[in-house]
């Protein structure tokens, strides 16, 4: 109660932030076959998404058409709030699109490459490309012919060219597909000074290894459908709520068939609570994608009560930390701590298991340290991608 007697205000709504692109309902066919199946996702400003999926589930038609070069059968695609069938142009300014295995002029230096393609984007001054050479790190081979450059330069020397006319928005189809592995660092590297500088990103890849250690958000297709769509964290809390639902008896198999469906869309049908609702409205149609709450479901929200007894909507999660002088004595000092799951020392690291998110992580740290502990590094479990994408998928492909 406040003290002129009046009921407390309403809690403030969170406002989240319009999406760069927006995709609802997106569908197409090639012939007889369904490339995709109703597919909508949110990529919010600033953020790396990961689009994953098994080659033949879609990605790349998914692309084409946030690319402009692809009209969608039916559904729509907005970047940066600009419908990409209404206005192509508008979206091609504030796009800058790599297509996979895209082919460069071998025989010019590096430099005369970059200026063609900034007086074909009708930039105002070259010295962009100067911007652009110390960005991506091609400054000192910038004279050298594209002929003799590497598989991984000339992916750096692409990125260059799509980001000569300063886009909003990266669309990367595989970025690092067939690199070595300091190529797939040095992409990985440049893909984050990006998004500090602003830059929203949305890549496709089959190889997760590549997107554990960039992305923000990722979306999971195959068959032709989005399967599951949103912060990894959200989604790792989401399945383990759902485990914990299962176990107690509150929530039907993954895979279970929709009421009233035909049995034989059991198998395709998405993991409950996680994929799309089984019938859109028109309201529906224009409000979030799945995935795109703040709160997982099962969990509740601020002054609800849990909707299962005894469930947290916190996710059991694993972190390495690497601490100065001897690993047991950070295990021992963690060991039995509020919502310490278990303990284990790997290669000298310490492999800690807790529930909770990101604040217990800090937690974490801020005890080793004032009990005298030096923290040197803390990484989070790296196969978190790969467990939910295992877990999300049935390895089918169209």
């Amino acid at each position: 109660m406040s003290a002129s007697g009046g009921a407390p205000p309403p809690a403030a709504r969170i406002e989240r932030p319009a999406p760069t692109i927006r995709v609802r309902h997106l569908s197409h066919r090639f012939g007889a076959l369904d490339v995709l199946r109703d597919v909508s996702f949110d990529v919010g400003p600033g953020e790396i998404f990961g689009f994953i999926g098994p080659n033949g589930a879609g990605k790349t038609t998914t692309i084409r058409v946030m690319a402009t070069l692809l009209e969608p059968m039916a559904g729509r695609v907005e970047i940066d709030g600009v419908d990409v069938t209404i206005d192509p142009a508008a979206v091609r300014r504030s796009i800058g699109y790599m297509p996979d295995h895209a082919g460069v002029y071998d025989r010019i230096t590096v430099r005369e490459y970059l200026e063609f393609f900034a007086d074909a984007f009708r930039v105002p001054s070259l010295d962009v490309v100067d911007a652009v050479l110390e960005l991506t790190d091609l400054g000192k081979i910038q004279d050298r012919i594209v002929a003799t450059m590497s598989k991984g330069m000339k992916q750096r020397l692409q990125l260059g060219r799509i980001l000569l006319h300063d886009p909003k928005v990266l669309i990367l189809d595989e970025p690092a597909s067939d690199l070595d592995p300091r190529a797939r660092i040095e992409i990985r590297d440049l893909l984050l000074e990006l998004r500090s500088l602003g830059k929203t990103i949305f890549l496709s890849s089959h190889i997760l290894t590549e997107l554990s250690d960039v992305c923000t958000s990722i979306g999971i297709l195959e068959r032709g459908r989005l399967v599951v769509a949103g912060p990894i964290g959200e989604i790792a809390a989401r399945l383990e709520a759902l485990r914990a639902a299962q176990a107690h008896g509150h929530a039907p198999p993954r895979h279970a068939a929709a009421p009233g469906a035909h049995p034989a869309e059991a198998r395709h049908a998405p993991a409950h609570g996680l994929g799309e609702p089984a019938a859109v409205g028109p309201q529906q149609a224009e409000g979030p994608p799945p995935g795109y709450g703040p709160y997982p479901p099962h969990a509740a929200g601020p002054g609800q009560a849990p909707a299962y007894p005894g469930l947290s909507p916190l996710s059991r999660r694993k972190v390495k930390v690497r601490v100065l002088g001897d690993p047991e004595a950070a295990a021992y000092l963690l060991r039995g701590g509020p919502g310490i799951t278990d303990i284990e020392i790997v290669a000298g690291a310490v492999h800690v298991g807790y529930v909770g998110n990101d604040v217990k992580i800090a937690e974490i740290v801020q005890h080793l340290v004032r009990s005298g502990i030096g923290v040197i590094g803390v990484e989070p479990e790296r196969n978190e991608l790969e467990r939910i994408f295992l877990e999300v998928t049935q390895g089918e492909v169209q």
